[in-house]
């Protein structure tokens, strides 16, 4: 009696399995396609620096609060104002702009005047008022260091290698994971991502900055010991995937997949830029620690 039943939910079961293979395919080839037409806009941009490096970038930042904000917007009440807070961004990117120097006391400046809002708000929790300095600090800011790649020494080399260590981790970790993970690394964050999957990223993206460091050694005359693009790759791919788990974290709590739609296949500027946010600091650092060597 049984055996029908048993039939037919497998027959379900193998065309669910089959649609849901079939949708994964669908997403990747727009993954690609947009990364087709995507790669070459931002090279352009990063190639070109100046006036439309700046455009770019403040583009992507501003795009990145009004994700943010929406999705956070859904977790807390009283609501962030999104013109206070689009506003505070374009503050902060412009002083990275002009003088970073004068970043942290504007910053310090935006805490109070956040919490005088506050206050005369009448709002009696810290919640909102957290969750913008988390937000202004989390994207304009860390978008914003690009612009001081201009400021350093064949900088363009240093601001590439952010891009390589990002991209290489993500597609090692998304096929090695596929191939043998199974033990999830933050089953309550991102079901999906593996442990073999993330150190798969880690080594690959070392390997890649090095080959990075070999090309550029050869050709352009950029000449960094091979440990220190170890050292680099290594620690910049673990930010990276930090990134984007503190990005899942939110968009978990908040109950929604992805951050936007404007980039088909990907989400939002935070679904593709999460990992790349928290290793750009990280590069200027390095580049800051590194110039008098290369």
């Amino acid at each position: 009696m049984d055996r029908p039943n048993s039939t037919l939910e497998s027959r379900r079961a193998e065309r669910a399995r089959a649609e849901s293979r079939r949708a994964e395919k669908s997403s990747m080839k727009t993954r690609i396609w947009t990364g087709v037409i995507g790669l070459p806009l931002l090279i352009f941009i990063l190639y070109s620096g100046g006036f439309i490096l700046v455009i770019g970038v403040s583009l992507l930042a501003i795009a990145g609060v009004l994700e943010y904000t929406s999705a956070v917007n859904r977790l807390i009440r009283p609501k962030i104002n999104i013109f206070l807070m689009v506003f505070l961004a374009g503050v902060l990117m412009l002083t990275i702009k002009l003088d970073y120097y004068f970043l942290m006391p504007v910053l310090l400046l935006e805490f109070i005047a956040i919490f005088c809002y506050e206050i005369l708000s009448g709002n009696v929790g810290i919640q909102r008022g957290s969750a913008t300095l988390m937000g202004l600090i989390y994207v304009p800011v860390m978008f914003g260091h690009l612009f001081l790649f201009e400021t350093v020494n064949k900088g363009v080399y240093y601001m590439w290698m952010i891009f390589v260590i990002a991209f290489t981790t993500d597609t090692a970790a998304y096929f090695v994971g596929k191939s043998i993970g199974n033990r999830k690394i933050a089953p309550l964050i991102s079901p999906k991502k593996t442990i073999a999957g993330s150190i798969g990223g880690v080594v690959v993206a070392a390997l890649c900055t090095i080959l990075y460091g070999t090309i550029l050694s050869s050709y352009f005359n950029f000449v960094l010991p091979w440990y220190l693009y170890l050292i680099v790759g290594i620690f910049g791919s673990i930010a990276g995937q930090c990134g984007d788990l503190m990005a899942s974290m939110i968009k978990r709590k908040a109950k929604i997949k992805d951050y936007g739609s404007i980039l088909p296949g990907h989400g939002g500027i935070l679904d593709r830029f999460d990992s790349i946010l928290f290793i750009i600091p990280l590069i200027y650092i390095f580049a800051k620690l590194t110039i008098g060597i290369a």
